[in-house]
């Protein structure tokens, strides 16, 4: 890497599609990307996949890149990202090869469905009434009001790192009371870690 470019300088080239600018910053983050891959359980093999995701995604999107920001933390966002999505198919994959989860059945169990709609419908009240304040309200203007995390963070008034953090605390909370709660039926859980 040419020691005279420092990173937002080099942020500033990639924009305009400079591939040596891509290639150097690729090299300088790509260490910190896989150690903290593994530091989130990750192995070498998907470690490695998940920096070649980041990467792409940086290429693809790099005329919208803002070289007056921390191109580091624009880096850990998109891989916490990825890392989240990888590891909810995993769970998923393995809930339905385990519980053998039949979901294209075409049986008429509308009665049955609307119950397990509402025990869902309790049980996610009741966790999501669990939370703290800011979390449960970081989380219910995303998942119910669908907005995104500026727009969150517009209408509180606070930080988009902050509404990231609460969204991430909410959903860990969620998971560990869904993972811990053996009252719940498998199918029940599988459901609820879908939706």
């Amino acid at each position: 890497m040419d020691k005279k470019l420092s990173v937002p300088k080099l942020v500033g080239l990639l924009q305009n599609g400079d591939q040596k600018a891509y290639d150097d910053l690729y090299k300088l983050f790509t260490p910190k990307i896989l150690n903290t891959c593994k530091k989130m359980y990750l192995n070498q093999q998907d470690a490695e996949e998940v920096v070649q995701e980041v990467f792409l995604k940086v290429w693809i999107k790099r005329a919208d890149l803002d070289n007056t920001l921390s191109f580091n933390a624009y880096l850990l966002a998109i891989m916490r990202s990825l890392i989240f999505k990888r590891s909810r198919k995993q769970a998923l994959d393995i809930a339905y090869q385990k519980y053998n989860i039949q979901f294209l059945q075409k049986v008429d169990n509308s009665t049955e469905e609307s119950i397990l709609y509402e025990e869902i419908k309790s049980y996610s009240t009741k966790a999501i009434a669990s939370l703290p304040k800011g979390q449960q309200e970081v989380f219910s203007l995303k998942f119910s009001e669908q907005l995104t995390a500026d727009e969150i963070a517009e209408k509180l008034q606070i930080s988009k790192r902050t509404v990231e953090n609460q969204l991430y605390k909410a959903t860990k909370k969620l998971k560990k009371q869904l993972i811990s709660n053996e009252l719940i039926p498998y199918e029940l859980l599988f459901m609820l870690i879908i939706y």
